[in-house]
């Protein structure tokens, strides 16, 4: 992405977990704290440059929120599309705290936006590069996400895939989440997949393989 490794990056994620992140790359501009909905996350900017970073699951209102399979139309948009979106991670996206205020950061001299996360965070970040992009179009936007689950059905996977090219999916050896939920409920994974750590088996899940320590460590030995 840009000047930056995926290493960089990850380390951006990582950094949403932590309550006063300090980036050498995108300076801290914002940090919230969503107790309402679970939500955390962090926007640096450099430049005409924003950096969208989402906390993982790390309470048991994120696992609450993860659990909800259901799918349901987003909120926006039109009424009669089929594209269909986890319940719990579009309730949490589109709370005041987190989608209100992000809209507020692309200001007219931003050109390009970086967003990133892990886990539940990864899947924050896939509905929030679909949304910024359908309503500023004319910015360039990356996406690295690490340890995503599936997030829509194949409509919205389309969807995403037509607006948001430049995204990449890190699975690391058998990340169990990256397997949730499940796609006989009709649900898909976006964007381009790169896998790292150990080989992947079908049918083999592994919540160790999820950690941001194992990714960092599968990174670094792919790229490094």
């Amino acid at each position: 992405m840009h000047d930056l490794s995926y290493l960089d990056i990850l380390d951006c994620a990582m950094l949403a977990y932590s309550g006063t992140p300090r980036s050498k790359n995108f300076p801290c501009i914002s940090y919230e704290n969503c107790e309402n909905c679970g939500v955390q996350y962090y926007v640096g900017r450099r430049d005409d440059t924003l950096l969208i970073a989402f906390r993982g699951t790390d309470s048991l209102k994120d696992l609450t929120v993860d659990m909800r399979f259901w799918k349901m139309r987003p909120p926006y948009g039109n009424a009669l599309s089929k594209i269909r979106v986890h319940s719990g991670f579009i309730t949490a996206y589109t709370d005041k705290c987190v989608r209100e205020k992000i809209h507020r950061f692309v200001t007219p001299a931003i050109e390009n936006i970086y967003i990133t996360g892990h886990s539940f965070g990864a899947a924050l970040g896939v509905l929030c590069a679909l949304d910024l992009q359908y309503n500023y179009p004319e910015r360039a936007y990356e996406v690295a996400v690490f340890g995503c689950p599936r997030v829509g059905n194949r409509a919205f996977v389309k969807s995403y895939n037509k607006r948001v090219i430049k995204t990449i999916r890190f699975e690391n050896g058998n990340d169990a989440i990256t397997k949730l939920p499940p796609a006989i409920f009709g649900y898909r994974h976006v964007g381009f997949r790169l896998h790292v750590g150990s080989p992947r088996l079908f049918g083999v899940c592994n919540l160790r393989d999820h950690s941001c320590g194992r990714y960092y460590q599968s990174i670094w030995k792919r790229c490094c």
